[in-house]
């Protein structure tokens, strides 16, 4: 079923979908109502989170030390130190979101973009797929360069990688980035329909 906002949540093809219905349509997601049987015959009965997924920016610089946005994150009830991310519109490439991203929340823009996995960010109830990207060779934008959502109230900062895997409380994206830099993690194919990074 592709939902009102245009978000589409599919069962496998091996999988039959018995019910589904919309219990919410919102800006960012909808949640939806789905019973389903396995291809052993398990009924499943379940509220799901159907969302277009998002983006997220792993941003460097020469010395190796990564860009991070401070934010209040009310659904953590605190402050969170993260990477640059943003949500997907429907149908968007990955890529151009990424460079707005980037853009928006730090007043920064790369030269060189690459692309490094993508991951799903909580598959026990949502569908959000998460496109992390590597950008490099960066500057900052004359003016501050996009104006950030009317709702963000963003800081910004520099941390090694290291610091990264300590911070507190922990935001999964981020730690994925820490790891992917420390471990040197090698780019997969790029998600359906992205465009190349450059």
């Amino acid at each position: 079923m592709t939902t009102r906002a245009g978000r589409a949540l599919l069962p496998h093809p091996d999988v039959r979908l018995l019910e589904e219905r919309r219990l919410h349509s919102g800006v960012v997601f909808d949640v939806l109502h789905q019973r389903l049987q396995l291809p052993s015959g398990l009924e499943q009965s379940l509220d799901l989170i159907a969302h277009s997924g998002a983006v997220c920016v792993l941003a460097r610089r020469a010395d190796g030390r990564v860009l991070l946005v401070r934010q209040y994150r009310p659904a953590a009830s605190d402050w969170l130190e993260e990477i640059p991310a943003g949500r997907l519109e429907p149908g968007e490439d990955p890529l151009c979101a990424a460079r707005r991203e980037l853009e928006e929340e730090t007043g920064h823009r790369a030269a060189r973009w690459r692309y490094v996995r993508t991951f799903l960010v909580a598959p026990g109830f949502a569908s959000e797929r998460m496109h992390l990207f590597e950008a490099t060779e960066l500057t900052e934008v004359p003016g501050g360069g996009l104006a950030c959502d009317a709702d963000e109230e963003l800081a910004i900062r520099w941390a090694s990688p290291e610091e990264l895997l300590r911070l507190e409380p922990q935001d999964a994206k981020t730690l994925v980035a820490a790891l992917a830099c420390l471990q040197g993690g090698g780019p997969q194919a790029p998600p359906d329909g992205a465009s190349a990074a450059t």
